[in-house]
């Protein structure tokens, strides 16, 4: 399981933040370190929080979330994982599962295979769009249910290749997390499932954390 940080940087006196977990599009090295955590999400609220503060008048230190010990494009020594992005990704609804809000996600979310969007969206963007398909599903039953999934800034990992005929291949390794909305998600009814006594129908989380893998080709002109 990965390892979290909250470190601060010297904020760039012209730089308007994009949102609370915003980070400067170059960094200098890092001040200090206001805490660390396993779960991505404490993280992340400590350093927003902390820059909700920081935006007064005079504040001259961001903080920013990274993974200490991981290559990063920006640190060689820790990956940075803010800012957050989000997707909505469809699963296939789980037999016997029974959603009581359209925030809910199943505790088997990951052995009920989907696919992720392409596109990225803002927190409140991706929320209400989970939001109003899964009222559309619970209104109309399916057999599909949506998820709000967030995405660390820089990737766990990526290789560039080149073939002979000049087309680049680009692998990224993304750390992604599916998200349990504090705001009325829980974990539905398993009543019903046949798999009801199974450990998972008893879990309690607030987020998921996995990887996808996305490659990427262009053509570059043919190698001499």
């Amino acid at each position: 399981m990965a390892r979290y940080q909250v470190s601060t940087i010297h904020r760039p006196q012209e730089w308007k933040p994009a949102g609370p977990d915003d980070v400067p599009p170059t960094l200098g090295d890092p001040v200090d370190t206001l805490g660390e955590s396993d779960d991505l999400f404490v993280a992340v609220r400590q350093a927003i929080q902390f820059n909700q503060m920081a935006q007064q008048p005079g504040g001259d230190v961001w903080a920013v979330v990274v993974e200490p010990g991981a290559l990063g494009r920006a640190w060689s020594s820790a990956r940075l994982c803010t800012p957050l992005s989000y997707k909505v990704a469809v699963i296939w609804r789980p037999t016997g599962w029974e959603p009581q809000s359209p925030l809910d996600v199943p505790n088997c979310v990951w052995k009920a295979q989907g696919e992720t969007a392409q596109q990225r969206l803002s927190y409140q963007q991706a929320l209400a769009t989970v939001q109003g398909l899964n009222e559309q599903s619970m209104n109309h039953p399916g057999s599909r249910w949506y998820v709000l999934v967030a995405v660390e800034n820089e990737p766990v990992s990526q290789t560039i290749s080149y073939d002979p005929a000049g087309i680049e291949t680009v692998v990224e390794v993304r750390r992604l997390h599916v998200v349990r909305p504090e705001e009325g998600g829980g974990k539905g009814d398993c009543s019903y499932c046949p798999a009801r006594s199974f450990e998972c129908a008893r879990q309690q989380w607030t987020s998921l954390e996995d990887t996808a893998t996305q490659t990427r080709t262009r053509s570059v002109g043919r190698q001499g």
